[in-house]
This record gives structure tokens, C-alpha cells and sequence, in this order.
């Protein structure tokens, strides 16, 4: 038996809004069978939309006639959306000029004339294809499992440790952090529904926390940009916490240097060079290496994402900025753990190595005959 996609499509128009209805009705697309709602207004639309539960909101754009001079009531909707729920939206209408820009991973655009229900078809399957209209669904789903195991097969089952008489917010506290802990990349991949990620292997996207919160402080790991170089810092993340200073009778940080270092495009490294001119054995295993941040503790990969190149650190190559200069820095992203913590410590094992001169190997082997 097919999944269910649930579909909402507002149209004033009575005939485009019958005739879609009837055509993707029951429809199966991707191992899913198209279930359609229909209303022809737009002024409770949103009512019905926060109401319902619905994975596509397909959207007409114009109250009447599609014309310059028309009411984009569906822009007003689409608005309204963003302030009060998630759920990705495709615009369908007649003239479609003015909605172009609005193209994202969750806004599709569909005109009736030039691309027609082959091309929304097309919209809907790609958003199925990535799980976009199910993320929600299958989050809400999985945390309703965690706090059932949660609260009722350990506190209650636990009752005489956690007692009525001690109600606060530490159980809270407990629930939200096994939860955290709970999402191992296993667990990412079946609530996503991306069975392609080998299970000894990370997602890049793993990788990072994006985008960076501006209105916390600087952290050890955090990603920056200035002009076209990309940084890491290196300072740690208690350095750049305010804390109250008993003599001066203000908040002050420990740090006034920061210490970044800079990274590199991996299509500029040697490796990448070697491997693109020769396409051998050996060149594949060298790049393979820096990939995996095994090359030497000099060396740390950063992956490929939409806000970031494939790039990768040199330790040797530091800079220092005064922390009030960081203002001048574009804030990209974090490094998540444990790849911010594998990091420093490459960092940390490569400026505390001590070399020592190599042993007369072969005086040693003359002595053994």
C-alpha cells in the first residue's frame, strides 16, 4: 500500500481548480498516492493550513486574472506561511514573472502555460525526492517515540528515584539531552530517509553547524570569511566568554588576540594536481589521505556544502587579529564536534611534536650478524 502526500492547492479560479483536483487525485508519484484538498480563497488560507496537516501547499498566485495590475494574494499566503509554520509551497499560476526570484529547495514555480501539471509534477516529485515534505512529520514522529520510552520506561518505571515530590525542571533537562545524544548519524539518515550514506562513512553536511547564531559569542572551530580567504579559529571557545572582574568591576574576556588559521582550496593542493594530471593508483591514495585528515597532523579537511568549497586547513599558515577586528569577518558556519575538537587536537599533536635524529639503523643490523 502507497504513502499518502497530502496536497492543498488554493485557486480562485473554479474550472483550473476542478480540473487539477481531478487529475492528481489518486495519482502516484514516487511510491506516494496524491491526496488533494481545494479552497478558493485566499483570505483563511491559512487557517486551513495551520489546522491540517498537509506536506505541499500548491499556490496560485493571483486574485482573478493574472495581470501587473492583479492582487498577489498568493505572495500575502506565502508570507504567512514563513511566519507561522513550515511546509514548502509551489506556485502555480499563469504568469509566474514575478515570483521567479522566490526559487529555493522549498519554493517551486510552476507556469500553467509553459510547463503545466507535467512540470508541478515534476516539482512535487523533486521535493519527495529529498523527504522535504515529510522532514516535519517524521521529526514530530520520532521525538513522540523518545519521550514515550522516555518518561514512561524510565522515569515512571523509575518512580522511586524520581519522585512527585521533586517536580523541577531536571527532567526536562535529562529528556532534551538524551534526545540530542539519540540522533547518531544512523538515526539522521532513517528520519531523512537517505538510505545512500555509507553507515562507516559521514555526510559532510555532518560536518557543520550553519548557519552561525550572531548572537552568540565566538567559539574555537567557528568557520569566517574575509575577502575570498577562509578561516578557522584556533583560540579556545572559554577565551572569548565575559566574565565579571572583581577590580575593574566590569565584564571583561581573556581574549584580545585571536588566533585563525587559514585554509586552502583543495583543487590548489599538490595532491589534487598530482591525481587530476595522472589519474593513477598512487596519486588517488595521496588525495585520499588529505581527504581523510590523514595525510599528517599538519592537515585538515573541510568538506564541500552550499556555503563552503572543499578546502582544507594548513596549520603551518596562522594569522593573529585583534578581537575587536572579527566584526570584519563574514561568520560562515561552526565546525560541529567531534570535528571541531579532531581538529585541535591535529593542531595541538602537530605544534607539541618533538623530533629526535634518526638511528643508525645499519649499524644496528651489523651488530645482530
Amino acid at each position: 500500500m502507497s504513502k499518502e502526500l497530502k496536497l492543498l492547492y488554493i485557486e480562485d479560479d473554479k474550472t483550473n481548480r476542478e480540473d487539477l483536483v481531478n487529475f492528481l487525485s489518486g495519482e502516484a508519484l514516487c511510491g506516494y498516492s496524491i491526496k488533494i484538498d481545494s479552497i478558493e480563497t485566499f483570505d483563511n488560507a491559512i487557517e486551513k493550513i495551520t489546522s491540517n496537516h498537509y506536506h505541499i501547499i500548491v499556490l496560485d498566485i493571483y486574485k482573478g486574472k493574472p495581470d501587473d495590475n492583479g492582487e498577489q494574494a498568493g505572495l500575502d499566503v506565502l508570507r504567512q506561511i514563513q511566519e507561522k509554520c513550515f511546509v514548502p509551497v509551489i506556485f502555480y499560476s499563469g504568469s509566474t514573472k514575478n515570483v521567479q526570484e522566490l526559487r529555493s529547495q522549498v519554493v517551486g514555480v510552476v507556469t500553467k502555460g509553459d510547463d503545466g501539471i507535467d512540470g508541478l509534477k515534476q516539482e512535487i516529485e523533486r521535493l519527495i525526492k529529498f523527504n522535504l515534505p515529510f522532514l516535519k512529520e517524521n521529526i514530530h514522529s520520532y521525538l513522540d517515540k523518545e519521550f514515550i520510552k522516555y518518561f514512561w520506561n524510565i522515569i515512571h518505571d523509575k518512580r522511586t528515584k524520581f519522585t512527585a515530590d521533586k517536580n523541577d525542571f531536571s527532567l526536562g533537562y535529562l529528556m532534551l539531552r538524551k534526545f540530542g545524544n539519540s540522533l547518531s548519524k544512523e538515526k539522521i539518515s532513517e528520519i531523512l530517509g537517505d538510505d545512500t550514506l555509507r553507515k562507516d562513512k559521514v555526510h559532510p553536511m555532518g560536518f557543520y553547524i550553519y548557519p552561525t547564531d550572531f548572537d552568540t559569542e565566538f567559539e574555537n572551530g567557528e568557520i569566517l570569511q574575509k575577502d575570498n580567504e577562509i578561516y578557522v579559529i584556533l583560540t579556545p571557545s572559554c577565551d572569548f566568554i565575559e566574565r565579571f572582574d572583581k577590580k575593574t568591576k566590569k565584564k571583561i574576556r581573556k581574549v584580545g588576540k585571536v588566533l585563525l588559521v587559514k585554509t586552502f582550496l583543495l583543487l590548489e593542493t599538490d595532491e589534487y594536481k598530482e591525481y587530476a594530471k595522472n589519474k593513477n593508483e598512487d596519486g588517488k591514495n595521496k588525495l585520499i589521505k588529505l581527504i581523510n585528515s590523514s595525510k599528517s597532523d599538519r592537515y585538515f579537511f573541510l568538506p564541500q556544502t552550499p556555503f563552503i568549497e572543499n578546502r582544507v586547513i594548513d596549520f603551518q599558515i596562522k594569522e593573529i587579529v585583534d578581537y575587536d577586528n572579527l566584526k570584519d569577518f563574514t561568520r560562515l558556519a561552526k565546525l560541529d564536534n567531534p570535528f571541531a575538537e579532531s581538529m585541535i587536537s591535529s593542531f595541538i599533536r602537530y605544534y607539541n611534536r618533538i623530533g629526535f635524529p634518526d638511528i643508525d639503523a645499519d649499524l644496528i643490523i651489523k651488530s645482530l650478524s
